[in-house]
């Protein structure tokens, strides 16, 4: 059985198609395409990590300490960007056209104009605020938040999702990741002591990205027609989730920034950059079985294909975060410097932070998967709250300490409501995406 309706007529996609058309009817088992798609966007994200390594230790060791915690926190910011601009477009392009072709190319048209729409105020708003606290490097901060408009040119791209194939998207999303880490090398050699190229430079390597995505993904759309109305009732929750999500980690800056520093933040968003590589593989395997768990819950048996797809990726991330915590001072002197070893007590409790989030990023995408919108909205919202308020709480007892174990709570009270959601047997009958 073909796993989604193919959408170019290529040689290579029909003899895909009828390879899985040999293949057993699909069930509660976890299809291959996840995992080779989740593979091949591990192996394009660990080059990505790894550049982003380099380039973080180099400069984390070059840099005023008080710059460095700039350029981390206003990085931070263009990821926030990022989920802001998507707005729930990506997300909900797959929900409404994961099964007709032509459908899923009217969603990717209405979702430029949205993208289009929220680039413009994110960067507005961003410059703005920068302009009154009288930031350094405004001219640099104002040109890489408007770099992000290339993402409505980027949404073509989410048709590779939508078949789960992921070899050009991963290709593409590699060679952004070295042409960033050559970037700043070149700043570096150049001397640059500001934040600021280096921030245009990521952000550019991103655009840049973004564009040759969208030419290697347009020539695969079909000609389709969703109405602007209909697609933005589903996208807009979705973009709140996706935006609130974000927002976990953005608040954390905000606050550390606020009430302990740009030294203390730097070190902070140096544990955190391992606590992202920690949840990378849930991250990926959650986001390439979107549609196929959207498929489960259609036929109602979504509880046991999260649970097929969760427990593995808990047994890989459980080991790995346990064997790390007592090397906790060591890792962070070895790739960041000595001055970084303050931040061990944060790693540890982002380490616990990402087993519960190999379990959550699962049980999440299959509430979003069930059509259940209202209770993923006030799931990431009451994270939200949560991760605010602690960091509000805890930061000023115990610094940067307080902000991860913020994250930690966040994470676990996301991981128990989204299964409580998914698990509970009166939602297993009769789910609809909505």
């Amino acid at each position: 059985m073909t796993l989604v309706a193919p959408l170019s007529t290529s040689r290579k996609d029909a003899r895909e198609s009828r390879k899985d058309a040999r293949e057993p009817r699909e069930d509660t088992r976890v299809p291959r395409r996840v995992w080779t798609g989740t593979a091949a966007l591990v192996a394009v994200r660990l080059v990505g990590t790894l550049a982003s390594f380099c380039a973080l230790a180099l400069l984390a060791r070059t840099l005023e300490g008080a710059v460095f915690g700039r350029l981390t926190f206003y990085l931070a910011v263009l990821l926030f960007l990022e989920s802001f601009v998507d707005c729930g477009t990506s997300s909900a392009a797959v929900q409404r056209g994961a099964h007709d072709a032509r459908v899923l190319a009217g969603a990717i048209t209405a979702g430029r104009r949205v993208r289009a729409v929220a680039a413009l105020a994110g960067a507005t708003a961003v410059t703005g605020l920068a302009a009154a606290f009288g930031e350094p490097d405004l001219a640099y901060v104002a040109l890489a938040t408007l770099l992000p408009l290339t993402r409505s040119l980027e949404l073509s791209a989410v048709v590779y999702h939508a078949q789960i194939r992921w070899r050009v998207p991963a290709l593409v999303r590699a060679a952004t990741a070295v042409l960033r880490l050559a970037l700043a090398l070149a700043l570096w050699r150049a001397g640059v002591a500001s934040f600021g190229p280096y921030l245009l430079a990521h952000a550019a390597a991103g655009a840049l990205g973004n564009v040759v995505l969208h030419l290697s993904a347009k020539g695969k759309l079909e000609p389709g027609a969703t109405p602007l109305t209909g697609f933005l009732a589903l996208a807009l929750p979705l973009a709140v989730v996706g935006i609130a999500q974000q927002a976990y980690f953005y608040a954390d800056n905000l606050v550390v920034r606020g009430l302990a520093g740009d030294v203390e933040l730097g070190r902070y968003n140096a544990a955190m950059r391992l606590f992202a590589f920690l949840v990378l593989v849930a991250g990926l395997a959650t986001t390439t079985a979107l549609p196929w768990l959207t498929r489960r819950a259609r036929a109602g048996d979504l509880g046991r294909s999260t649970t097929r797809l969760a427990l593995p990726l808990l047994a890989l991330t459980l080991p790995v975060a346990l064997a790390l915590m007592p090397l906790a001072d060591e890792i962070l002197v070895l790739l960041f410097g000595a001055e970084f070893a303050g931040a061990a007590p944060s790693l540890r409790w982002l380490l616990a932070a990402a087993a519960v989030v190999s379990v959550g990023a699962g049980c999440l995408t299959a509430v979003l998967a069930a059509g259940r919108i209202r209770a993923l909205v006030a799931i990431v919202l009451g994270g939200l709250v949560l991760n605010v308020g602690g960091n509000l709480w805890l930061v000023p007892e115990l610094g940067i300490e307080g902000a991860a174990v913020a994250t930690f709570a966040t994470e676990l009270f996301v991981a128990l409501a989204a299964a409580g959601v998914v698990l509970a047997p009166r939602r297993e009958s009769g789910a609809r995406p909505r």
